[in-house]
């Protein structure tokens, strides 16, 4: 019963993000980006390029939980693997999100 729970909300995420990954790449929402309003939308110079890397994040991060119960079902029964599965996902999302935001400045003034 816990598998598919873990499948559900994965992959639930996954489709959330790949959806936020095409209304800000492909229809270009920005104001589905974080931090982004009217008031601050003047600081941002490209905003096209903007939209790319965040709709990029958002790929990311839809891939890496459609992939995560694939993983979970190949490796998960091995003690202290599924553990490690977790924290490489988790590693991965905060690793992948703080390179965005590091990048994201080349887009800002």
């Amino acid at each position: 019963m816990e598998k598919l729970v873990e499948v559900l909300v994965l992959e639930g995420i996954a489709i959330l993000m790949f959806a936020f990954a095409y209304a800000i790449g492909v229809k270009g929402r920005m104001n589905l980006i974080a931090g982004y309003s009217e008031k601050t939308a003047g600081r941002v110079h490209n905003k096209p390029g903007l939209a790319r890397l965040i709709a990029r994040l958002c790929l990311l991060i839809g891939i890496a939980s459609a992939l995560m119960p694939l993983a979970t079902f190949l490796c998960g029964d091995v003690p202290g693997r599924l553990a490690m599965l977790i924290g490489g996902y988790g590693g991965f999302i905060v690793g992948t999100a703080a390179l965005t935001m590091v990048e994201a400045r080349e887009f800002t003034s």
